[in-house]
């Protein structure tokens, strides 16, 4: 018996064959097209991991010529920098020694690999922070962020007093710790949205306020906190209780992750988001940013030793040594190599930075005198004081740091007048060490990086 389907079958095969090759030859043509179509430009954000004074992160819809995009890109005001990457993602990297007093304009131009050009682009972007503070004022402390018009700009109600500030390092929040009544601390967390990168200089804006987050509160003996760049944080509470210590990582997508770690101290998270350094009664310890409990892959520092701060471009760090005999010493740690002292002595040492590449390095220090006088130094990697400066009738504030910018080669911290009535946010050029001081009167200060990103402009539509 023949089959019922026996007659049907070659027209359908015939049927079938036709189609796929209207198939192939729609996917021929829709490739014709798109090589042929010019390469677009997909995104481009501010990138803070960093070892220049400023650098943005570029993709495009395809592979690039990197010698292309270099030759035909312009930088307005020109600034030495150079290009990095390959296929189709590249970082325009500003060279360290740049000084950004202003907006970057930056006219995006180039080919492909194949010798498309892409469309030109322009776009503006301003890599300087904003500067944090909490002022001072009659109805108590606030945290208030600075405009680039020199006016402040209130983020928070009024509290009793504030006791730490901590900046996300992907500048998209600032959190804080308020402390309004005794053993009541709350963590709280600012939410910002960066507007340092435009299409246009008039997008360019403060950054915008959000929600404020509560992230912890109650009955808390002391909060630290700690921030990366790619804007996980860091809380670090203890309470009245016994065992009511905890620490948890709150990620950049708003993820909590609890950590069973013991520190003797404050845990600083990597800026590069690879690990913390974890203070023990043995010394420090850097742990992977995964560890948990014992950890065998563990590095440790023995002695009594500080982390001062973080050389953020170049994974080096200064550290304070404190001697048996009551001297100081100030160590600059290289990754791979022992810890290199480039200071020794009696003063105080009450703060300390380094830029990005660990190559230049401050430190304030404090004689042991009647009267409090503090001196800056500038010293270089191997310990070479390039300058000093007496910072008469101002004395750093107690418990300031040094926080530095390496777009506008700036420190920031909180100094006293000499008769300790009065502090204000104080601004040391890197190079001069000349000092101005700001008008209101503050407690705390740091910088908020500057960060952003477009890429809802340049979707590639295929």
């Amino acid at each position: 018996m023949s089959s019922p389907f026996g007659s049907s079958l070659p027209g359908k095969s015939q049927l079938l064959i036709g189609i796929l090759a209207g198939l192939g030859l729609v996917a021929l043509v829709q490739q014709q097209i798109l090589l042929r179509r010019l390469p677009q430009l997909r995104s481009v954000s501010i990138q803070s991991i960093r070892s220049g004074a400023a650098a943005l992160d570029v993709r495009f819809s395809r592979p690039m010529n990197r010698e292309s995009v270099a030759e035909n890109s312009l930088l307005t005001p020109h600034q030495l920098h150079q290009w990095f990457g390959q296929q189709d993602r590249f970082r325009l990297l500003l060279d360290p020694e740049a000084v950004i007093l202003s907006p970057q304009k930056l006219n995006l131009a180039g080919k492909d690999r194949r010798g498309l050009s892409i469309r030109d682009r322009t776009l503006w972007w301003d890599p300087r922070p904003h500067l944090l503070a909490v002022v001072v004022t009659k109805d108590g402390e606030q945290l208030q962020l600075r405009r680039k018009n020199g006016d402040w700009l209130p983020l928070s109600s009024f509290q009793e007093r504030i006791l730490q500030l901590e900046p996300l390092g992907n500048g998209e929040g600032v959190a804080f710790v308020t402390d309004n009544a005794p053993s009541q601390l709350e963590v709280l967390l600012q939410q910002l949205t960066p507007r340092a990168i435009s299409q246009q200089v008039d997008g360019l804006a403060d950054p915008l306020p959000g929600e404020i987050e509560s992230l912890a509160s109650g009955s808390l003996l002391f909060a630290h906190l700690s921030s990366n760049q790619r804007g996980e944080l860091l809380v670090q509470v203890g309470g009245i209780e016994a065992g009511s210590d905890s620490t948890w990582i709150r990620s950049a997508e708003f993820a909590r992750r609890n950590l069973n770690l013991e520190g003797s101290g404050a845990i600083r998270l990597l800026p590069d988001g690879s690990g913390m350094v974890v203070p023990s009664y043995e010394g420090l310890d850097l742990l992977p940013m995964n560890a948990n409990g014992e950890d065998s892959s563990a590095q440790s520092l023995p002695g009594s030793r500080e982390l001062k701060a973080f050389c953020t471009g170049s994974g080096r760090a200064v550290l304070l040594r404190n001697w048996p005999d009551y001297r100081r010493s100030i160590e600059l740690v290289i990754p791979g190599l022992p810890p290199r002292q480039v200071w020794l002595g009696d003063a105080g040492v009450m703060a300390a930075a380094c830029d990005n590449g660990g190559e230049k390095l401050w430190i304030v220090l404090r004689a042991a005198s009647p009267d409090i006088q503090d001196e800056l130094l500038l010293l270089d990697s191997s310990g070479t004081v390039l300058k000093r400066k007496r910072m008469n009738g101002w004395y750093l504030a107690s418990g300031a740091g040094l926080d530095f910018d390496p777009a506008t080669n700036r420190l920031l911290t909180v100094m006293r007048d000499s008769d300790g009535e009065s502090s204000r946010a104080a601004l040391i050029d890197g190079s001069s060490l000349d000092l101005e001081v700001l008008a209101p009167q503050v407690v705390l200060a740091r910088w908020l990086p500057s960060g952003g990103q477009l890429d809802n402009f340049f979707q590639f539509r295929q």
